[in-house]
């Protein structure tokens, strides 16, 4: 009975933690989207990590498709913060796949992130709806 108590003591912090933590998080992605949203349209990239760091790719295009602006969060916890992403500034978006080279020495979610970035622009520009993508859990009810 005391382990359960002391388990409890120890759960209900760490839970309140993770979740002011994240609700931080999405503050900044807000923060970060409004102020990128008012300078011109914005291309979303994601890519989940189950396992490892997920990542989110901001890009921010001028009225051509060029790419003016990049932020990337990356990390595998709510702490994890949005830096600059540079690598495709002055590319058009429509290189992005082209242009994988540029990103090499990153890790695999993020060139995920990129092209995922460009087949929303692609999508949205044909006036097609971006697909809404199982969860981990939903991938795993799907199953059974």
């Amino acid at each position: 009975m005391e382990v359960i108590i002391l388990l409890g003591v120890l759960m209900v912090p760490a839970y309140l933690l993770q979740t002011f933590f994240g609700f931080k998080q999405m503050q900044s992605f807000s923060r970060e989207f409004k102020r990128m949203r008012e300078k011109g349209r914005v291309a979303i990239g994601r890519k989940s990590g189950y396992i490892g760091s997920g990542v989110i790719i901001l890009l921010l295009l001028d009225d051509q498709g060029f790419i003016q602006e990049g932020k990337k969060l990356q990390g595998t916890s709510v702490i994890a913060r949005f830096k600059n992403f540079s690598n495709f500034v002055g590319d058009h978006i429509t290189d992005i796949p082209n242009k994988l080279s540029k990103i090499e020495k990153e890790i695999g979610n993020v060139k995920k992130a990129s092209l995922d970035a460009y087949t929303n622009y692609q999508l949205v520009s044909e006036g097609k709806e971006i697909p809404v993508k199982k969860s981990m859990f939903g991938k795993i009810k799907s199953i059974f």
